[in-house]
């Protein structure tokens, strides 16, 4: 029997990169410490009202945190050269609030599901050991 859930691969994984919706998974065997390979997947957005409601505040709260603070600066220098910052402090608060906010749509439960889907595409590289109750590589 090889059951397949998030702690029984949990052992595997080496390295999580998320970016955005995509999760990329490098996968190592945890009896070797070697890297097998890795594999990519898309988180979906937690789909709850609470989640919803959550990634919402986290947003005003951050955009709130980020645009004052250029107000600040641009106060600060007043006139001409306020002016000038203001549009390039306003350009940088904008980036800046779209890398904070980016992850703010998903849960930990949709990146384990993205990172299960994940491992579902390198299984083939892995083998089921009974006796250790995990996946070694092949």
């Amino acid at each position: 029997m090889n059951p397949v859930g998030y702690d029984t691969i949990l052992a595997n994984i080496s390295k999580v990169d998320v970016n955005g919706a995509q999760v990329e998974v490098t996968w190592r065997c945890p009896v070797t410490g070697h890297v097998v390979g890795s594999s990519t997947a898309t988180m979906a957005a937690d789909p709850s009202v609470a989640g919803k409601v959550l990634a919402s505040v986290k947003r005003s709260i951050a955009s709130e945190v980020v645009y004052g603070a250029a107000r600040f600066v641009t106060s600060l220098l007043g006139g001409a050269a306020g002016r000038v910052v203001s549009n390039a402090a306003y350009t940088a608060a904008g980036d800046i609030n779209s890398r904070v906010t980016s992850g703010v749509d998903y849960s930990d439960d949709s990146r384990q599901a993205a990172i299960m889907a994940a491992f579902e595409t390198i299984r083939p590289s892995f083998a089921w050991d009974e006796q250790r109750r995990q996946f070694v590589a092949r």
